[in-house]
């Protein structure tokens, strides 16, 4: 017996025939048919006295349907409930690579569930490996992940063995980014060794899930580095050090803006990057979930027609 089942029956009660049960419902007449035969056989019960007027209940069917009826409202008042408590509880728990889109996307996610009664909201910045972790045991729904296309191939079978789903979201060569006060501001780098007197500040994996080796493939200068692992460490540094520079993906420009920073084009740095949404293949995203990765979607539109830098990739 299965719910759909008992909705047959009802119907086949309520129209009076098969037929007019299936057209009812929008279901395949022998669909119908198979469901009552599957509930009379497996009960040992007979539900209906076929006759050239219709389909009519025995005693013993009254009772049964009856029973099916209130089973059916008890349902119908469960999922009813679900629907309220999710309209009325907004939760997402999200690790997003660092980008400045995805963190405006984050906010635009909490301006419309600030309305919701209950508010349970996790969002953590974090570099790839880490981001893993966190959707594969600590309980995080959906991650933002940062990787060099040259180790898509790698991630795609990660994904794939730890049963994640993969939907792009945009590709990028990196882009310069510094105070508007810096020297590098005001000229182009032509030669990485140009960059050898500054400072870099990075953040994020430099290695892949499981890999051992602590070498950074394609950061530039060993000697003079600060890691930072949150957005207001980095800009404030930017800001006050001129002599400072990073990495950065395409930002909104009223983010550049605001924190006085300088994003440009660096002949030199041909790293082509991948921003990558994972999530469980077998738990669909529920409504929350659904809604952040619209927002997320739009913000990189947005950002990559604001920038004229990157391009969004396909779903």
């Amino acid at each position: 017996m299965n719910i759909t089942e008992l909705r047959y029956l009802v119907a086949i009660m309520k129209w009076g025939s098969v037929s007019a049960a299936a057209k009812q419902l929008y279901a395949a007449q022998p669909n119908v048919s198979k469901a009552l035969k599957n509930l009379e056989e497996e009960y040992g019960v007979r539900i209906f006295e076929r006759s050239s007027t219709g389909m009519i209940p025995t005693e013993q069917g009254k009772r049964f349907i009856a029973q099916a009826q209130r089973v059916l409202q008890q349902v119908d008042e469960l999922e009813q409930e679900a629907h309220q408590q999710q309209r009325s509880c907004a939760e997402l728990r999200v690790v997003l690579t660092h980008a400045t889109y995805a963190s405006y996307a984050a906010v635009d996610f909490l301006q419309q569930a600030a309305r919701s009664e209950q508010l349970r909201v996790h969002i953590r910045e974090s570099g790839a490996i880490e981001a893993l972790d966190f959707v594969l045991r600590q309980g995080y729904h959906i991650a933002l992940l940062r990787y060099a296309a040259e180790d898509e191939d790698y991630y795609l079978r990660y994904c794939q063995r730890h049963g994640l789903r993969q939907e792009p979201i945009m590709e990028f060569s990196y882009l310069l980014l510094t105070s508007q006060d810096s020297p590098l501001a005001r000229r182009q780098v032509q030669n990485l060794d140009e960059l050898n007197d500054y400072i870099e500040v990075l953040h994020g994996d430099a290695h892949l899930p499981g890999e051992e080796s602590t070498v950074s493939r394609w950061q530039v200068n060993p000697n003079r580095r600060i890691h930072v692992y949150e957005r207001c460490s980095q800009f404030s540094i930017l800001q006050n050090l001129p002599t400072a520079y990073m990495w950065s993906s395409p930002m909104p420009q009223r983010a550049l803006e605001q924190y006085h920073l300088a994003l440009h084009n660096c002949p030199a740095q041909k790293q082509q990057m991948r921003d990558v949404l994972v999530y469980p293949e077998r738990e669909p995203l529920q409504p929350e979930e659904q809604l952040f990765v619209q927002l997320l979607h739009k913000q990189a539109d947005a950002t990559i027609k604001d920038s004229g830098w990157g391009r969004l990739t396909a779903q």
